[in-house]
């Protein structure tokens, strides 16, 4: 019961924390941001300006907060990471419902402000396709329902608005006609652009599955010796005109478009078939090679038979092969998650739990999955050896391992001094440019077998 319900805290509060989308959306976002923060700023002066000169107080506060969310925008633009999408959206909506009831009809012309709900609905249909039901399709409907809603309501918080001049009135809601219809075109055709260029990018990834433009690469992990103990395999894409891509480049369109299954099975199976040529290979032959599992795969019902049919078809078991989930099974079905890792582990292949300590894990969490080591993110290497808090952190979460009774694998290290005071620390298996870079795993036994030690 416990265990359940930090798993739906923990979702709730990664819900609510929700970052900006991808970076490849983030340029068209920033645009439409920045439109947004003029076009509130504009409005809001100007027509704060009038009612504060006219003794209509409410309004004008309405406005200078109107004032306030464009520069906000504006702000949000040059720093995204600092702010939650969920929440500003949620706050767009509640200021447009405020401004809507604001707002008034006159026998000159019809309610207006109303009509800014359009725009947000619009947008957070777009932007959250890739979440859960409330932010695809909920939000949005919120958001169109409050639209028809206002149009019919007669109440408006601020009757004062029912003395103005009718040439006044008339000019105000014909500017937020205008407004809105421009922020409807603006958001319209910044999704636009993104729809096809994901619609591209998804034509160009199915192609790269079929003509082998993805392939893999490896880097060595290294025991404390210096000795050369496995690899972890890195996808890339060999992208014609864009050179050769990272998985973040990749991997998320991929998720969304269903394709990383075919593409995780593609990866796993390239894995087996260089364990099996190792097998016949003195001292390689106990290699151990490290494949990143996307959460999507493994949440898969397929996932195991299909692994299993992976390992048939090359004819290798699974006592070499490393599969790496990421602490966001959390978030998922943990018993499924768990049974689906049990029945692997069963046919001998073991678990890695990578990035840990970055995102959310008790230790009544872990102790739930078969796990047989932990990755310490490189986030907390980089300058460990002039930080001691990392170094505390870093301690800590070996002494974690060790409850756990799994070992740990370092990343990111990139001198010699960061592997020494690790290897102080007990952390028993090492990652890193300092070991080597990356390369094509069609390389990897060329340059790392005979000389196998590594000493740094």
């Amino acid at each position: 019961m416990k265990v359940a319900k930090a798993i739906r805290c923990e979702s709730s509060r990664r819900w609510f924390a929700r970052k900006f989308p991808d970076k490849a959306q983030w340029p068209r976002i920033k645009r439409l941001l920045r439109f947004s923060g003029i076009v509130c700023i504009i409005h809001g002066l100007t027509w704060g300006y009038y009612y504060a000169t006219h003794a209509m107080s409410i309004m004008a506060l309405l406005l200078f907060m109107l004032v306030l969310l464009g520069v906000g925008c504006i702000f949000i633009a040059k720093r995204f990471e600092l702010f939650s999408l969920t929440l500003i959206a949620h706050v767009f909506l509640i200021i447009a419902v405020f401004a809507s009831l604001a707002d008034v009809s006159s026998a000159y012309s019809a309610r207006s402000a109303h009509l800014f709900l359009l725009p947000i609905g619009i947008a957070a249909f777009f932007l959250f396709r890739g979440d859960g039901f409330y932010l695809r399709w909920a939000f949005p409907i919120i958001c169109f329902s409050a639209l028809v809603l206002i149009s019919n309501l007669a109440i408006s918080l601020s009757p004062g608005l029912e003395l103005l001049p009718a040439d006044v009135s008339k000019l105000g809601h014909d500017l937020n006609r205008a407004t809105a219809i421009a922020l409807t075109v603006c958001v319209l055709a910044i999704f636009r652009e993104d729809l096809s260029s994901k619609v591209e990018s998804y034509r160009s990834l199915a192609r790269a599955i079929s003509q082998r433009e993805l392939c893999s690469y490896m880097q060595p992990q290294v025991s404390g010796d210096g000795k050369v103990i496995g690899a972890e395999v890195l996808l890339r894409w060999d992208r014609p005109g864009h050179g050769v891509q990272s998985p973040s480049e990749f991997i998320p369109l991929a998720e969304e478009t269903g394709l990383i299954h075919e593409i995780g099975l593609m990866v796993i199976e390239d894995a087996c078939r260089h364990l099996k040529y190792w097998s016949a290979i003195p001292s390689v032959n106990q290699w151990v090679l490290s494949v990143n599992v996307s959460p999507l795969q493994l949440a898969s019902q397929t996932f195991v038979d299909d692994v299993r049919e992976v390992m048939r078809k090359v004819g290798i078991s699974g006592d070499k092969l490393c599969l790496e989930i990421t602490e966001s099974v959390f978030a998922g079905d943990l018993n499924s998650t768990v049974a689906k890792m049990r029945a692997l582990s069963d046919d001998g292949v073991s678990w890695s739990l990578d990035d840990f300590g970055t995102g959310f894990s008790s230790l009544s969490l872990l102790q739930t999955l078969p796990l047989h080591e932990l990755k310490i993110d490189q986030s907390f290497i980089f300058d460990i050896e002039n930080d001691a808090s990392k170094r505390e952190l870093v301690r800590k979460i070996i002494e974690i391992a060790d409850i756990l009774r799994v070992s740990t694998v370092a990343e990111g290290i990139e001198t010699k001094q960061q592997r020494d005071y690790l290897q102080d620390m007990g952390c028993v298996v090492f990652q890193g440019y300092l070991f080597g870079r990356p390369i094509a795993a069609t390389e990897f036994l060329k340059e790392h077998w005979p000389a196998v030690n590594i000493t740094g």
